[in-house]
Parts: C-alpha cells; sequence; structure tokens
C-alpha cells in the first residue's frame, strides 16, 4: 500500500469510526490501479444508487487522483480496485481462484476499507457474455464492480457475514453480476437499516 493511500486510509477511520450512516451520504473513494473506462465509473455509480436506494443510503463516489490536500470528509469509505476493468470480446480470461472483493477488519471490527479484484470479476463475467452485451461491455463491468461493492458495503454497516441471497449472498455468479437486476433480500435490507440507525457496529 502506498503511503499515501495509506494514509487517506487511516484518516479515514479516525475521523470516522462509524463510516456508513442512512442519514447522511457517504463519500466513496476509489483508487483504480489500472486505467479505467468513465462508462465503467458511470455504471458503478448508477447501479450503487439503484441497489442501495431501497435501505435510504446515498453514496458520493470520487476518484483517489481527483482529490485536493486538504479535503475533510465525516462520512467516508475508501474502494481500491486492482487489476484491469476492460472488458471486451476477445478470448475469455482463465479464472481465478479467490475472492472478487474483501473488506478489511481489525480486531474484529470490519473496517470502511474494501479492496476489489476486477480481474477476478472479469473471469467471472466474460464467459456468460454474448451478443449485444459486448456493445455495452463497460457499463456491464460498471454493473458487476457496483455489485460487488454493494456486498462487501453490507459487511462494513453491518459486521455480519452474508445472507441467504440476493447481492448479500456468499457469492455471486457471473451472470447474477451483469443480469438486469439484482437487490439485497429484505432482511438484508433491514439488517443495514438498523444498523446504520444504531450508529454501526461496536
Amino acid at each position: 500500500m502506498r503511503p499515501v493511500f495509506a494514509y487517506l486510509a487511516l484518516a479515514a477511520l479516525s475521523v470516522c469510526p462509524r463510516p456508513v450512516l442512512a442519514t447522511e451520504a457517504t463519500t466513496l473513494i476509489f483508487q483504480f490501479e489500472q486505467p479505467h473506462s468513465n462508462r465503467t465509473l458511470n455504471g458503478v455509480r448508477t447501479e450503487i444508487g439503484n441497489v442501495m436506494r431501497n435501505a435510504g443510503f446515498t453514496f458520493d463516489l470520487k476518484l483517489f487522483s481527483e482529490l485536493g490536500t486538504a479535503q475533510e470528509f465525516s462520512n467516508l469509505m475508501v474502494v481500491r480496485v486492482k487489476g484491469s476493468c476492460k472488458l471486451d470480446s476477445g478470448p475469455a480470461p482463465r479464472p481465478e481462484k479467490g475472492p472478487l472483493a474483501f473488506a478489511h477488519t481489525s480486531d474484529g471490527k470490519v473496517l470502511p476499507f474494501i479492496e476489489v479484484s476486477c480481474d477476478r470479476i472479469r473471469s467471472a463475467v466474460r464467459p456468460v457474455m454474448w451478443g449485444d452485451q459486448f456493445k455495452i461491455a463497460d457499463e456491464l463491468m460498471g454493473r458487476a464492480l457496483a455489485r460487488v461493492i454493494s456486498h462487501e458495503i453490507y459487511h462494513v454497516v453491518t459486521g455480519t457475514k452474508h445472507g441467504e441471497s440476493g447481492i448479500a449472498r456468499h457469492s455471486l455468479t457471473g451472470s447474477q453480476l451483469i443480469g438486469a437486476r439484482l437487490a439485497f433480500e429484505p432482511g438484508d435490507l433491514e439488517r443495514m437499516i438498523l444498523s446504520a440507525g444504531a450508529g454501526g457496529t461496536d
């Protein structure tokens, strides 16, 4: 982890130990390891808004590369995106083992610091794409990223492991990541709302 990025992550924790509240917008700061498409980022923004709306959460996405030196945030999460987010009609990448993303933990607490693997997401999504989907590949990659990130936000907000189905389930398939609709189940939404209403988990 680069020192400046580590400093930002630590600052986020010290300023906002309970990072996600339903009563105010949460800033999601993205650090992309490799170049990304604006359409992909817009896809992330749109899908996270759609997924989180029923839980009462709003998110303001910002790029780490565009931040000034003296900005402060009271409600913050940091998302580091590793690997290539470029999704095209070339040969499908070999499946990669390991989680699509994870949230860091410390002393049993889930921290507002998420790492996402675009390479693993691509290897899950590319084999199930076909036809005209390649014309909107960037948007679909954004949708998949958003759903994976929303899954991790669930862990950060609730401090719990997984739900039975929907976005909070243990694993998501490529088809689920880019399908027309995927949402949180009512019980998982209620758990998030209750956790946020309590000011986060302790």
